[in-house]
């Protein structure tokens, strides 16, 4: 989109720039209570002119953690552990965001919506394995062979710009990032040895999808080019 001066000059151009902040990552695993996994995340972006507020498409390339914190408690068993479970994402974010004018001269707010597609670059269930394949945790925690590198979900949340320089906007932005498909899924009857008592056992089938909440800080800045009529 480009914008048109008083000289006939036409203005267009984009905005890009990182963003880092807190994550807090959950998931739905059927069956465990589950406990939140506070970690970090980093990207970067680029997004189109909109000079007039009728809303813009952006791309997105980022560094996320996924997981959660499982803990188990069972005293009269032997079992008391908490553990987190650690999904290193490379993300490709792609959607609309749609920014609202309003009389507040120090910020703009601004929504957004957006699909993603993920790759697991690397993720802490060896390490697990390797510690917990001899005691309790072999019944609890999940193994790396039945991980799923590719994921893919939705993207939503909202914002808002700060008043900077011309080129330069502060901005702050809360994020929301359900899987709709699976990060983990093991078939079931899979065969173990209770720790407990020595027998064999087996394992029923095991599904896990994220779902991430994000706050982070964000520089954006404009890149301006101007065309000339002549």
């Amino acid at each position: 989109m480009s914008q048109d001066d008083d000289n006939g000059e036409k203005i267009t151009g984009f905005y890009f720039g990182p963003k880092a902040g807190i994550t807090m990552a959950n998931q739905n695993w059927d069956g465990y209570e589950r406990r939140p996994l506070f970690h970090y995340h980093g990207a970067v972006f680029m997004e189109s002119f909109d000079p007039y507020y009728r809303g813009s498409l952006f791309m997105q390339l980022g560094y996320q953690s996924r997981g959660s914190s499982l803990t188990i408690s069972n005293l009269s068993g032997g079992i008391n552990f908490s553990e987190g479970i650690i999904f290193n994402n490379l993300a490709l974010t792609i959607g609309a965001k749609k920014r609202l004018l309003i009389t507040s001269i120090s910020s703009t707010p601004y929504y957004y919506v957006g699909v993603r597609a993920e790759y697991n670059v690397s993720n802490n269930t060896q390490e697990i394995q390797t510690r917990f394949s001899s005691g309790a945790g072999s019944l609890f925690y999940p193994l790396p062979i039945y991980v799923n590198k590719f994921v893919y979900g939705i993207t939503f949340g909202g914002g808002f710009e700060f008043v900077g320089s011309e080129f330069v906007y502060p901005a702050i932005e809360f994020t929301i990032s359900p899987d709709l498909s699976f990060q983990y899924r093991s078939p079931d009857g899979i065969p173990v040895i209770n720790p407990f008592n020595g027998q064999p056992t087996t394992l029923p089938e095991r599904k896990i999808r994220n779902v991430t909440f994000e706050i982070s800080l964000i520089l954006k800045f404009k890149r301006e080019v101007i065309l000339v009529d002549r």
